[in-house]
């Protein structure tokens, strides 16, 4: 055992967060959370959304993400696929056109209940251009995929 706060932790997770970049190949800040992606979820809507949120739905861990947000008192825009496809980036830029003022998009990469993987990539790329902040949900897909 070691104290979160001891010099050998704080080592540990700077060399975690060193290896996690590079296991997910950016630059950027990475966060440890240690949570379900349910907790993911709920700090994400309540620390960076102030009252609008895109939910791409299409399957139960995009329908948790909705739920989640509206619990927490947001304006959710759920873009929903026909069970079993994926989100397309143009239904996303329908969303953020129809919406200019969601603060944020909700994806789930791999929604493990019916079985797909959405084009992240292509998803992301639309999120960016529009300038808003994304949230992924990579539970079971961040280092599979």
């Amino acid at each position: 055992m070691m104290s979160h706060r001891s010099r050998e932790y704080i080592d540990l997770h700077f060399e975690t967060v060193e290896l996690l970049q590079g296991f997910i190949e950016t630059r950027n800040p990475v966060f440890l959370f240690s949570a379900t992606g349910t907790g993911f979820m709920e700090a994400s809507v309540r620390n960076c959304v102030r009252e609008k949120m895109i939910v791409c739905v299409n399957g139960s861990f995009g329908e948790r993400f909705a739920q989640v947000a509206k619990a927490n008192g947001r304006d959710v825009v759920a873009v929903v696929t026909e069970l079993g496809e994926p989100v397309q980036p143009e239904m996303i830029e329908a969303a953020i056109e129809a919406e200019p003022d969601a603060e944020a998009v909700a994806i789930t990469h791999n929604e493990t209940s019916v079985g797909l993987i959405n084009d992240l990539p292509a998803l992301t790329e639309v999120c960016r251009r529009h300038g808003k902040l994304v949230f992924v949900d990579a539970v079971s897909s961040m280092g599979g995929t």
